[in-house]
């Protein structure tokens, strides 16, 4: 189950990450830049991120990776320089990660394959990051609904009535 979210809340599927906590009431925090600043203006205090106190790309990004169990990267495409550098500190912390290219899986599929691999992992606090909103114009409604179906999932399980436990008899 997703219990936390987090994010540095850049543009794109960080930002959209962010905003589904908000609208399915997940908590959710993260690091970003000293100033709060990213391309396109600065991140409105709406968002529960801590502004690190070094200026540097990657120190952001691993301060995210080690405040969550786990990292799910979303692209349309391939990984990026910045994606990469996420996915070494990912593999130089232990850190499980899973990237999902978006083209070549119907959104639907993606929040169960990420739904899946959670519950065999026991994960339940994800920084969200990929693909940024000018790589991906429709990014910010994919990552909601993901998420969105993630939770769904979730709680339709939580729905299903339970099975006996074998106690070593056949029915009979």
């Amino acid at each position: 189950m997703i219990k936390k979210i987090i994010s540095g809340g850049q543009p794109g599927v960080e930002r959209s990450a962010l905003d589904a906590a908000i609208k399915l009431n997940i908590p959710h925090s993260g690091w970003t830049y000293r100033t709060r600043r990213t391309d396109e203006g600065i991140i409105p205090d709406k968002y529960s991120v801590k502004e690190s106190p070094d200026v540097g790309f990657s120190d952001r990004i691993e301060k995210n990776v080690l405040e969550s169990d786990a990292t799910v990267i979303l692209t349309h495409g391939s990984l990026t320089i910045g994606l990469k550098i996420v996915k070494e500190y990912a593999e130089k912390h232990n850190r499980p990660y899973l990237h999902v290219d978006l083209n070549e899986n119907p959104l639907n599929l993606v929040s169960a394959i990420i739904r899946k691999w959670m519950m065999n992992k026991q994960l339940e606090a994800i920084y969200f990051t990929g693909s940024n909103s000018i790589a991906s114009l429709n990014i910010t409604q994919e990552v909601i609904q993901i998420i969105e179906g993630i939770c769904r999932m979730e709680s339709e399980q939580e729905k299903l009535p339970g099975f006996p436990e074998k106690d070593g008899h056949s029915p009979s």
